[in-house]
């Protein structure tokens, strides 16, 4: 019996994450885009504005009160999410990607993100989206999900497996590097054209950046968090520097990264440190481990695809499963190579 077609909203079609959610539902075989929203090109061919989809959707006015859909995407800038949430989650089921539901709390978000919350008392609850981690059932009864960042998803999947084997000893250093695409399709600042980026790598939010919060809440413990951009258009790599209790042999922590992912779909763990190359356009994630047994870190390298497990990949595994079906449906297995 063919399953009932998942009605999709969703709103700033033409941003990278957006138009991605876009991309990997077009051969999902449950879901249906039937709805496409832009503030600033509504009467447009979607394909014309975004002309790597084949899609024959007319961009439209976003109205929280006329969206017809079982499951929102929200892919707007944060800041959006709060204010239309009340009364999109009496229409719909709500999939948010900017960062507005996912701090717990709020004199945090304001502290890191330097704004009041405008809907702190939500009659809906929001649940963060991070599968792995997260219990499931949660996820699969969420009105209104939380879809974790890039830099938190690549990082915690190496660090949480440590915290919760109370392995960790001391601060965690992360040092974490994005491709340009993390910064949205709407950059016009100098700093983000290709002449200005190639052959360069560059730190930036050295001390204090937002997703630090992110990955310290979920972890339970402070981190030192440092993100870097470099001259590739998709990709994360994160290298975790974790200092553990000694005495603790290499073969033990890789058992012990293989035990917590073996029944994990989109993880893979391997000897060899992986290639952000090898997960481009895929929703995995691939760590490696080794132990630095002279000054006692375990170092995790984690590579995901900012846009696909970091984004919108991960947001059409978290609606997977609220809407009941196999998390891994419709989702890419494998990279694009070479």
């Amino acid at each position: 019996m063919k399953p009932q077609t998942i009605n999709v909203a969703v709103v700033g079609a033409t941003g990278y994450g957006g138009s991605e959610v876009i991309r990997l539902l077009a051969s999902h075989p449950s879901a249906k885009v039937t709805t496409v929203t832009s503030a600033r090109r509504a009467g447009s061919l979607l394909r014309d504005e975004s002309p790597w989809l084949s899609s024959d959707l007319v961009l439209t006015e976003f109205d929280p009160n006329t969206i017809e859909a079982d499951i929102t995407f929200l892919c707007q800038e944060t800041g959006f999410a709060m204010d239309v949430a009340p009364t999109l989650l009496k229409r719909t089921r709500v999939i948010d990607l900017s960062a507005d539901f996912r701090l717990a709390d709020l004199s945090v978000y304001e502290q890191y993100y330097g704004r009041k919350h405008s809907n702190p008392q939500l009659d809906t609850m929001p649940v963060y989206g991070l599968p792995e981690w997260i219990d499931r059932d949660l996820i699969r009864n969420a009105r209104l999900l939380a879809n974790p960042g890039c830099f938190p998803t690549a990082s915690l999947m190496g660090l949480l497996p440590f915290v919760k084997a109370n392995l960790v000893t001391g601060v965690p250093i992360i040092d974490a590097k994005s491709g340009v695409s993390g910064a949205g399709r709407s950059r016009t600042e100098t700093s983000y054209t290709f002449s200005e980026l190639d052959g360069g790598v560059k730190a930036y939010g050295t001390v204090g950046h937002r997703h630090t919060a992110e990955i310290e809440q979920l972890s339970g413990v402070p981190v030192r968090f440092t993100p870097h951009l470099i001259p590739m258009a998709r990709g994360i790599h994160s290298t975790l520097h974790i200092p553990i209790k000694s005495g603790i042999a290499e073969r033990e922590i890789k058992t012990l990264l293989q035990e917590t992912y073996a029944s994990e779909p989109f993880v893979t763990v391997q000897d060899a440190p992986p290639s952000t190359k090898q997960v481009l356009g895929s929703n995995r994630c691939v760590l490696s481990v080794s132990v630095d047994e002279r000054l006692g870190y375990a170092v995790v390298c984690s590579v995901i695809d900012n846009l696909v497990k970091g984004m919108a990949g991960e947001a059409i595994q978290n609606m997977n499963l609220m809407a009941g079906l196999p998390e891994e449906t419709g989702l890419p297995m494998d990279g694009v190579w070479p």
